[in-house]
């Protein structure tokens, strides 16, 4: 009977979270932080705990808004990556407010963009943002 109840839960919680309003990127706070701020501190270059790092990205730099800037890496109609420190590959993967900005972008083209950031990067991942605007 126990086991009935648990999955009757679940299930029902499951549906709530699914069926939750779309989240409402206008309401985030701003962020002035670059590229090699949060590699400093939370990224590949920071030498904090694990623990700290996640810490410190969820507080600080997590649901912020950011503008970054790089080179387009895999552009795609509703989402791009960027190279932002211009070393190695993708630093920033960003998917698009309207769904298709990325349709236009080029390989190597300079871009900037205003993104609210959502996942924290390492040192072989990007960091991962959405509702993304290009800027320039």
């Amino acid at each position: 009977m126990k086991i009935k109840k648990l999955i009757t839960y679940l299930f029902f919680t499951s549906l709530i979270i699914g069926c939750s309003a779309p989240e409402d990127p206008s309401k985030y706070s701003s962020s002035k932080a670059s590229y090699a701020e949060l590699e400093r501190l939370v990224g590949c270059d920071s030498k904090y705990s694990k623990d700290r790092k996640i810490d410190i990205f969820e507080e600080n730099y997590k649901s912020h808004w950011m503008t970054w800037s790089g080179k387009v890496v895999l552009p795609e109609e509703g989402e791009t990556s960027l190279n932002v420190d211009r070393i190695g590959t993708q630093d920033l993967h960003v998917e698009f407010a309207d769904g298709r900005t990325g349709y236009y972008l080029k390989e190597d083209q300079e871009i900037t963009v205003k993104f609210v950031m959502k996942q924290l990067g390492g040192c072989w991942l990007p960091y991962i943002g959405k509702h993304a605007i290009l800027l320039r």
